[in-house]
């Protein structure tokens, strides 16, 4: 939903094929949205069929590149969705909870362990993303992008850290349980 407002808002900067935008997004907000060629034009496609883009084609070699360019009626839709409230977080779906509860009926050391995986893996990617704040460049919208990457990675850790802390705390009411 979000990437189609993002579309718009790059087309306001000028007329471009699908791939340019896809490139411009990844510019702008760095690797932590990872968009596909394919959603792009099937966004493009919408718009287009909605008004709110037009599609021209221009030559290019022995083939045929799809330009679009906003129209007004796009320019206001972006408007109008800019001043909405914004929408609440997404629900949470992540992984680890599916994790925990496979891995609950095996018991704490079970959880634990999973727990101890997930922190691994948050770790390696909190220095990944530690190595990307190197190459930010100059769009502010990507640097706000890494540091919410940075402070969701962060935040993910320490409840990671609060879930060991209530596991140990529970470990023996939970081992009486599981038994």
């Amino acid at each position: 939903m979000h990437l189609r407002y993002a579309l718009l808002a790059l087309l306001a900067e000028g007329e471009a094929h699908g791939y340019r935008l896809l490139k411009l997004f990844n510019q702008r907000l760095g690797p932590f949205w990872h968009p596909n060629i394919g959603q792009v034009y099937q966004l493009l496609h919408e718009l287009e069929r909605r008004g709110l883009v037009v599609r021209r084609d221009q030559p290019f070699g022995t083939r045929v590149r799809r330009l679009f360019r906003l129209t007004s009626r796009g320019e206001r839709a972006l408007a109008t969705w800019l001043t909405r409230r914004p929408g609440w977080p997404a629900p949470l779906r992540d992984e680890i909870f599916v994790r925990l509860l496979a891995a609950e009926r095996r018991g704490a050391a079970a959880l634990l362990a999973q727990l101890e995986r997930h922190e691994a893996e948050y770790r390696r990617y909190l220095a990944l993303v530690r190595e990307e704040g190197g190459r930010l460049g100059t769009s502010l919208t990507r640097r706000l992008a890494h540091d919410a990457a940075l402070g969701q990675a962060e935040a993910h850790l320490r409840w990671l850290g609060r879930c060991r802390e209530a596991l140990g705390a529970r470990g023996d009411t939970f081992m009486a349980r599981a038994s």
